[in-house]
């Protein structure tokens, strides 16, 4: 089985994959290959990819994601040659930690490649509208004096350097400042899943609220319990769970603090 590289081309067959619930992927592979952070491989079959995935590397970090093979070519071993291709193109000395979110149908795969359970994420939506609920005055948009300690909040939340994938986000991201006008949670709008970043659980319910508003879909960590009763009280209710995978060496990090993940592909 040969990987090649993911191009422009490959887009206009990506329908035919999609597994059932995540949409349309287009605009995610589109984003890989236009970040320098990415680095997206296809396998093919007569011309088409039948199975597909990327890397996407941090500071000294990587995340693997949307390995994603179609429903008439599995069992086949193409989503482990996918996996085990991105691994080895990984400078582990470089990069010594890699990550993913694993489905239920890829979660044998990544084991036998040594990837280990480090927890769980919830994925929770609502069915009605959110009721109204009153937005804290200490919201305001992002402005570039925050740029640092936002990403410093996030390093310090997820244990990973992520600025270069960050600062294209950031631009109309939403801020929780403190009494003392210190940057303590930012809501990252634009950037996939829509991530909430907080130093506590006041500014990460109150960004919570506000994204409530536009996103009946909310996703975190399972082990953030305050965050998690917080979404249920305003309407959320949990209907599946995924696995956060690491192979390497792990990293301290904060789960409790996250109250939104950005997405599969980066946690």
């Amino acid at each position: 089985m040969i990987c090649q590289e993911f191009t422009e081309g490959d887009i206009a067959y990506l329908p035919a994959l999609e597994p059932e619930g995540w949409g349309d992927i287009r605009p995610r592979f589109e984003y890989f290959l236009r970040s320098e952070c990415c680095k997206p491989i296809k396998i093919e079959e007569n011309g088409q990819p039948v199975a597909v995935g990327t890397s996407i590397f941090h500071a000294d970090t990587v995340w693997l994601a949307c390995i994603i093979t179609h429903a008439e070519h599995r069992k086949k071993g193409l989503g482990a040659a996918i996996t085990r291709h991105l691994i080895e193109n990984v400078d582990r000395n470089r990069y010594p930690t890699i990550y993913l979110d694993a489905t239920e149908f890829g979660y044998p795969v990544y084991l036998k490649q040594g990837f280990e359970v480090e927890g769980q994420y919830a994925h929770l939506r609502r069915e009605d509208n959110v009721p109204e609920l009153t937005h804290s005055a200490n919201i305001q948009p992002f402005t570039e004096n925050f740029r640092e300690a936002a990403y410093a909040l996030d390093r310090m939340v997820s244990g990973e350097d992520r600025r270069g994938v960050m600062a294209e986000f950031l631009a109309d991201a939403i801020v929780y400042l403190g009494s003392k006008g210190d940057l303590q949670g930012v809501y990252l709008p634009s950037w996939s899943d829509g991530p909430i970043i907080a130093a506590n659980d006041e500014a990460g319910f109150a960004l919570i609220r506000l994204r409530a508003q536009v996103r009946p879909v909310a996703i975190l960590p399972l082990s953030n319990t305050e965050g998690l009763k917080y979404l249920q009280e305003i309407g959320y209710n949990m209907y599946r769970t995924s696995r956060r995978m690491i192979l390497g060496p792990s990293r301290v990090w904060q789960p409790e603090r996250l109250h939104n993940r950005i997405s599969g592909a980066l946690g």
